[in-house]
């Protein structure tokens, strides 16, 4: 959900809506954002006001990319006028997404009911409030028909309750609504007070509903999920989904009641998983550098992983996850992870799968590179098995390759084509060899002609000394020495 910053010469909430009604009527392409402040009582100027707000908003050329609503203990007349500022947003195109904060219960949703029923919003964020079950009848008609909405963000609210998340997936089953982004919290989840009746906890029976709803849905891309009763068994129902192949989710938020056995359970599913980039974890059972190694070794097969044999290290290779990137571990007092541990797992990889396998792939060759075979590389693949050792290795990696005590079946059964270009480089070095004879004979015979020109001149120099002889006693000269 886009949370936008302070818009320049604007507060970020304000009790007055006549604030905005300037900035409405500016013919401009740059967004709004809107921030409105409703606490204690509201007068009837205000109301008036927020009437002439939502008509603008409804006349304006401009966008709003963010509509936010903080609330604070108020008595009726808030409710009265946000009951006609809703009715009069019904069918409002502009606003992209919606937040509502604070102080916010069944009564200020029910206001907000014709405009829920009518909107092109991208986001829905509902923090801190106190909307319950009823809450979701007036939303259903958003959840079933918007063919818009792709985040809705339900963070620290403490009345959410059962009947409240089954409700709500529900209607988004049914509907045309395509989630990417989905955030269920509870408020206070760090106290870890079940015994706090002001807050109404979702149970592991709704816990199993979400993992159901993520199974099914084709275009979740980020899951945050922070629940008090999040425990192994539930980290166990996320695991079945995660590790099936079509899996879509890319970021995973976790924080609940589960540790080490937890982890052992999400990181075998992470075995299989291609999808996952970034997870964090806020672990509210004992956690320590066990449950963190498990997680490390699902992405790095050569950490604290002692291997039978190359081939078994191979296979690791090849198992092992190559999208993940990030694991982020929250501090908490039941962690106890080391701090050589956290930083490991926060930078596994900053590379696409495919160079992440590259990268692991090398590292494997490169250690043992005296011997590949057990890689059982077919004869096709050996010239870009070959190609890589050399970008990755340079040319001392190759020649060690190829020089390795068991080489590639390729060197010891070639094939037709490279038999055929062996024997005419053969017939090409046989050929300089015969060339490299007669040049040698040449040039013997140069530096023969050399030396008797040499000494014809010398003897002319000692007879004649430096005046040039005529051609008779040059000839004669010839005559003598031959």
């Amino acid at each position: 959900l886009c949370i936008l910053p302070i818009v320049h010469r604007m507060p970020f909430v304000t009790k007055n809506p006549a604030h905005y009604l300037k900035a409405l009527a500016e013919d401009s392409a740059e967004a709004l954002h809107i921030g409105l402040f409703f606490s204690r009582s509201i007068s009837e100027q205000q109301a008036a006001d927020l009437i002439k707000l939502a008509k603008a908003i409804q006349q304006s050329t401009r966008t709003i990319r963010c509509l936010w609503l903080r609330f604070r203990d108020g008595d009726e007349s808030i409710c009265a006028a946000l009951q006609a500022f809703g009715d009069e947003l019904a069918g409002d195109v502009s606003i992209q997404s919606l937040v509502v904060e604070g102080k916010a219960g069944p009564a200020e949703i029910e206001c907000l009911a014709g405009f829920f029923r009518n909107n092109k919003l991208r986001g829905l964020q509902f923090r801190r409030t106190d909307i319950d079950a009823s809450a979701a009848a007036v939303l259903r008609p958003l959840f079933v028909g918007s063919a818009t909405l792709n985040v809705l963000d339900l963070s620290q609210n403490s009345k959410l309750g059962d009947v409240f998340v089954e409700d709500m997936l529900t209607a988004l089953s049914e509907g045309e609504t395509s989630i990417e982004t989905l955030s269920i919290g509870e408020c206070d989840i760090d106290a870890a007070d079940d015994n706090d009746e002001t807050i109404e906890r979702i149970s592991a029976t709704s816990v199993e509903l979400m993992a159901r709803y993520v199974s099914r849905s084709k275009s979740l891309s980020s899951v945050t999920l922070r629940l008090l009763n999040l425990d192994d068994i539930g980290i166990g129902e996320l695991a079945n989904v995660l590790k099936r192949q079509d899996c879509s989710v890319r970021r995973l938020d976790l924080g609940g009641n589960f540790g080490n056995n937890g982890i052992k359970i999400l990181a075998e599913a992470l075995k299989t998983n291609q999808s996952i980039k970034t997870i964090t974890l806020g672990c509210h059972k004992n956690l320590n550098d066990v449950g963190a190694q498990e997680l490390l070794r699902v992405s790095d097969p050569f950490a604290y992983t002692t291997h039978a044999n190359k081939k078994t290290e191979w296979d690791s290779v090849k198992k092992s996850n190559h999208s993940l990137q990030s694991v982020y571990i929250l501090d908490r007092p039941s962690v106890t992870v080391s701090n050589e541990l956290v930083t490991k797992l926060r930078s596994i990889s900053s590379l696409q799968p495919h160079q992440t396998l590259q990268t692991k792939a090398w590292h494997h060759i490169e250690k043992h590179i005296e011997d590949i075979s057990h890689m059982e590389i077919d004869n096709k693949y050996v010239p870009e098995v070959m190609s890589f050792v050399q970008k990755r290795g340079e040319l001392n990696g190759l020649f060690e390759t190829i020089r390795s005590s068991n080489s590639l079946k390729i060197f010891e059964n070639p094939s037709p084509e490279r038999a055929r270009l062996s024997d005419q480089m053969d017939r090409i070095q046989k050929e300089n060899a015969i060339l490299k004879r007669l040049l040698k004979a040449e040039r013997e015979r140069s530096q023969s002609l050399r030396n008797d020109n040499y000494a014809v001149r010398k003897t002319v120099e000692m007879k004649f000394g430096k005046k040039c002889p005529s051609w008779n006693s040059c000839k004669q000269l010839w005559l003598e020495v031959v």
